[in-house]
């Protein structure tokens, strides 16, 4: 590299740097949205085509600053961005990033003798498996992938195989991965289902993807406790999985912990498992969202049978606040991962191959049962969807060592409160409904609890400007709420009826601050008035 061009780097370089601390230093005040004026002129900047000559990384640094970049979301990773379930970005995990960019490492092979990449994704794996008091041992299966949606493949993939391999109707190990979609006289169709309660959409989307299929012939939907309806019905549970064991049928019991709409929290998960170990049925809990919500004591009931699911879907982008993107798989049946994804020996390219040694003693000699040495670490492109993949390990890793269980703790719990504080003005206030009250389960033991974690679901009520008799009150009300561009909220559905959502999981929202706003925004919002953006 020539002299002009490194320092072209370096001053660039410190451009960056300089956006990124002074946007850092002012996410509490800087608006979430861009102006509809800064969209279109972002678009229009954008090049018709390929320019011959290449304007050099100083000039296009600039042009990305100036240009593209007020464009985008000012504030997603910012105190007041509550749409859908995103977290922000803690300080180490930033920096980790960037250095994970620098380095740019394709953590696809175990060469352990060469990089310690893997030995440290690996490490990450277990150290989020302490966060959430799971014994390592339980899931030695685990990966890191783009986020939830992936996790969910993973998941459905192994139960697939998993399944079909114990099938009374197929040779014995059967595999789909290997051949195909199975036929045999006797088996039935379809010879597999999913049973579940409310299944996010990306468990249809990874069953389409998986060559299960997606529509209610293989999504079935078990009844709800009549007395909690985010909690299965055990006795039909129950009954439905006699009956297709009876018959031969492959099924898989998806379990979600936090409903994405309300933050709910269903009962009995160790029943549930207890009852698919009993019929052969594979329990896949999709804890994405709500998977760290018992790192608050209050709600540890509620996550603490996890470790007895047969995959875990976590993710690392919402509540951990890790960057874009981090998806935490976890299964205790790891051939099941790498009968998919690894080939043959014999077809494996040599290229790829591991370098792994004989023996590789766990560090430190004092390790937990269930940590993966070195050597042992399965290639990722083995156990993963991807082949190329970046190293995503090391800003979770960064965040977790930055904040232990302490401070994750403290930042589940803060989020937790600020919800509730909102939802209490929400359940008083004349302009609004609260849809999402706490359940008898969680107020029995939880006198303060309006709401049962981070989220608050809420309508305008009949005596706002937007009554909920008219179907677009609810999209009405989010849009002029979010371009007050002082926080932003997503409109949803639920029950039948639109709704709009308050989800809290960034580690900077703070009660004093940014209560205050979001109440006077709500305030004045609905009585009818527009509010525009003060810093």
């Amino acid at each position: 590299m020539s002299a002009v061009k490194e320092n072209e780097f370096q001053s660039s370089l410190d451009a960056v740097i300089s956006h990124i601390s002074t946007r850092q230093e002012s996410l509490d005040e800087i608006p979430i949205l861009p102006t509809a004026q800064s969209i279109t002129s972002s678009i229009s900047s954008l090049p018709i085509s390929l320019p011959e000559k290449g304007l050099g990384t100083s000039e296009t640094t600039d042009y990305l600053i100036k240009e593209v970049l007020p464009g985008i979301l000012q504030a997603q990773n910012g105190p007041r961005y509550y749409g859908f379930v995103v977290g922000g970005v803690t300080p180490a995990a930033q920096l980790a990033d960037m250095l994970a960019t620098s380095y740019d490492e394709n953590v696809q092979v175990n060469l352990h003798q060469q990089t310690a990449s893997t030995a440290i994704e690996q490490r990450a794996l277990e150290l989020v498996l302490d966060l959430l008091d799971i014994k390592r041992s339980v899931f030695v299966g685990r990966t890191i992938t783009t986020g939830a949606t992936a996790c969910n493949i993973l998941g459905l993939a192994c139960a697939r195989d998993h399944l079909l391999s114990q099938s009374p109707h197929l040779p014995h190990n059967y595999s789909w991965a290997r051949d195909g979609p199975p036929s045999a006289p006797g088996l039935p169709s379809p010879p597999l289902v999913i049973l579940s309660l409310h299944p996010h959409f990306s468990i249809a989307k990874a069953a389409a993807l998986v060559g299960l299929g997606s529509g209610p012939k293989i999504i079935q939907q078990i009844p709800a406790d009549p007395e909690d309806e985010l909690a299965f019905d055990l006795g039909e549970l129950e009954e439905r999985l006699k009956a297709e064991k009876e018959v031969g049928r492959g099924v898989i019991v998806v379990y979600g912990v936090g409903e994405v709409n309300t933050g709910g929290f269903g009962r009995d998960l160790d029943k549930v498992a207890q009852l698919c170990k009993r019929y052969g049925g594979w329990l896949h809990v999709d804890a994405a969202f709500g998977g760290f919500a018992g790192l608050m004591p209050e709600l540890k009931a509620y996550t603490q049978d996890m470790d007895k699911a047969d995959s875990l879907t976590l993710d690392g982008h919402k509540w951990l606040n890790i960057p874009y993107d981090c998806g935490l798989f976890y299964t205790r049946h790891t051939e099941s991962l790498t009968n998919i994804f690894q080939p043959p020996s014999a077809s494996a390219p040599a290229y790829l191959a591991s370098n792994a040694t004989t023996t590789d003693p766990l560090s430190g000699g004092d390790s937990p049962e269930g940590t993966v040495s070195a050597g042992d670490v399965p290639s990722p492109l083995f156990v993963n969807i991807e082949n190329s993949r970046r190293f995503r390990a090391l800003p979770l890793l960064a965040s977790l060592l930055s904040l232990g269980k302490e401070g994750y703790r403290d930042i589940i719990t803060r989020n937790i409160h600020f919800a509730r504080s909102i939802a209490k003005y929400i359940a008083e206030s004349p302009s609004y409904d609260l849809l999402n009250p706490s359940p008898p389960h969680i107020k029995d033991h939880l006198k303060e609890a309006i709401i049962p974690s981070n989220i608050v679901l809420f309508r305008p009520s009949a005596d706002s400007p937007y009554p909920p008799s008219d179907p677009t009150s609810s999209i009405r009300l989010t849009k002029k709420i979010n371009d007050s561009r002082r926080l932003y909220v997503s409109a949803t559905s639920w029950r039948g009826q639109s709704a709009i959502r308050i989800a809290v999981s960034n580690y900077l929202t703070e009660e004093k601050r940014d209560s205050k706003i979001v109440l006077d925004v709500l305030e004045r919002v609905g009585k009818g008035e527009d509010v525009a953006y003060e810093n």
